[in-house]
This record gives C-alpha cells, structure tokens and sequence, in this order.
C-alpha cells in the first residue's frame, strides 16, 4: 500500500490535520478552531456464519477507527458488495445487526451503496467529531510510555480453526464477544491522557505496534509473555492451524521485528495474525495509569514500554 501511495501528489489543504502519510486509523478535517471531522472506511469479507452477527462486528470494526482518534462517530453509510442469486433475507439480517450496533455507538447509518459481487463485501463508511485540539494519532508515542491493550487478539487463528472443521465452537463464542465489543469506553478513557493510540485490525498486533514506532519515531518494546491470547488460539495454532493474515504480515512487518533466539516462536508468530474489530492499543505515561484504570471499568493489559530504540521497530521481549 504505502508504494502505490507513493503514486498520489502531496496534499497541500491546511485544514487536512491526519491524511494517510502516517498510516493513521481515519483522516481529520479541520472545519473550525473547535471542530473537525474524523473520516473512516472500511470493508470485508463475512467471518463469521451468521449474517446478523456478521453485521454487529463489521459495524464495530467500521467505528472503531473514530473511537481510536479519540473522536465520537456519529453517521455513517452502508457498502456492500451482494451476490445477484443470494438470499435477501441475509442480507437484511446483515444490515440489521450492523443498524443495531451503529445504534448502541451512537451512530445513525443514513444509506449507502450496494454493487453486485461474487462474495459477500461489507462494511462501513464513518463520519465523526473531533475537537482538533484533541486528535490522537499514532504519531505521538514518548519514550517511556506504556503500551496498553484493551482487548486479547488471536480471532482470526480461532475464525481459521472453525472453518476447518475443529472443535471450537466455544471459543468462537468468546471471539464474537470480543469482536461485537465496541472500543468507545476505552476511547472516552483515553482521552486527555494518551500520547498516541491505533486500533487493532488486519495488520495484527506487532504491524499496528510497528505503525506506530515508525510513524511516532520511537521504538517499542512488545512484552511477548504478556499478551492477552483468546483462549484456544494458541492451541489451534500450535496444532497446524494457521490464519492466512500471519503471513501477510510476516512478509510486510517481519524485517521491522526483532526478537531473541530463545523467544516462544509460536507465539511470536501468532502476534502476527490479522484481527477483526481488536481493541485500542494505548501509549501512555505511566503516571497516567490509575486515572486511565478509574476511568476505563474493563479488563486491560500491560504489553510493552516506548523506548528510544530501535527507533521505527518492535522488539519482541
């Protein structure tokens, strides 16, 4: 992505406070001193079975990149890409259970666009408010900060394992619940106390994480033991399972990596996976902590430092 970028003239409008040069979760546009507007999109194929479902985790997916700008979304329009000979009713149930979600964030979709297409494509385009005086991007991660996750990873190891046929259907459960959980209370906690923030998506952990370093100029420690797994993705993993997504960021983020010999391979490799709807990962100064913790009533996790190097790279600890 960032050599066809490459292709496209600088953008020149003052009042484009994010673009895509820092390879940020939504684009701002500056309307006023006071406010902005915080731009997102975002479309993919089902992973999971039910349709209704389907359409609460692409909606969460879809929103989450406003609550990582620590902006509040607010409109939003449907695309989707729909067999010509599918079933109707599921594609009602998809746009349903997106329209619910959108709802519980506050959001009103207020149309869209459908093409006609071999596979099931959906997702959502998200418009939302930011004071411009408190945008957080990727780019201001400090030397000392801590790296805060507020939800486990491994969903797309575990959405491989169901469609292989294994037995984890109760772990699939735990994923959805992850997936449909949206980011907007670890949004509100943030603000005022985060330097910078990404949620977790396609480019899994260690590729947003590695984001993060380039774009902030900083280096990031990844304590490895410390991360949250979904339970039974290492299993799966371990066992031959292996999410598509791991080596498309293995191949795009591995030379930006570093890691000792005696390190868990499994699990260094599993914090590869593509995700779906993750949490926020949160840089922080460690005073900063308990007012996040009062703030934020959920479960969080510790997962690394802000160092000074290798500066544009994550060291896996």
């Amino acid at each position: 992505m960032a050599q066809a970028l490459s292709f496209l003239p600088q953008t020149n409008d003052p009042n484009l406070l994010v673009g895509h040069n820092t390879a940020d979760d939504a684009g701002v546009y500056k309307l006023s001193d006071k406010l902005a507007l915080v731009y997102t999109v975002d479309v993919f194929a089902p992973v999971v079975d039910d349709p209704y479902t389907f359409g609460m985790i692409a909606a969460a997916n879809s929103i989450s990149d406003i609550y990582a700008m620590g902006g509040e979304p607010k409109l939003a329009l449907n695309i989707v890409g729909f067999p010509s000979k599918a079933d109707i009713k599921m594609l009602g149930e998809m746009l349903k259970g997106a329209q619910d979600k959108a709802t519980e964030a506050g959001v009103t979709i207020c149309g869209g666009h459908t093409f006609v297409s071999e596979e099931i494509r959906y997702g959502l385009s998200v418009i939302g408010y930011i004071n411009p005086q408190n945008i957080v991007t990727n780019a201001q991660a400090q030397v000392g900060d801590l790296i805060v996750l507020t939800k486990p990873i491994g969903v797309g190891t575990i959405i491989q394992a169901h469609l292989l046929g294994r037995e984890v259907s109760s772990y699939v459960k735990l994923a959805i619940e992850s997936m449909v959980s949206l980011n907007k209370e670890a949004s509100i906690a943030m603000q005022g106390l985060a330097h910078a923030a990404t949620d977790i998506t396609g480019y899994g952990l260690v590729g947003h994480l590695v984001e993060m370093a380039e774009a902030s100029k900083v280096g990031i420690e990844l304590y490895l033991s410390k991360v949250p797994i979904l339970p039974g993705a290492l299993e799966a993993f371990r066992s031959g399972v292996t999410d598509p997504g791991i080596m498309m960021n293995y191949n795009s983020f591995a030379s930006k990596v570093e890691k000792p010999k005696d390190i868990d391979e499994d699990l260094a490799t599993l914090v590869f996976g593509a995700e779906t709807s993750g949490g926020l990962a949160i840089a922080l100064p460690e005073e900063k902590l308990p007012e996040f913790a009062n703030k934020y009533k959920k479960e969080y996790f510790i997962i690394g430092r802000v160092t000074s190097e290798p500066q544009g790279k994550v060291k896996l600890t």
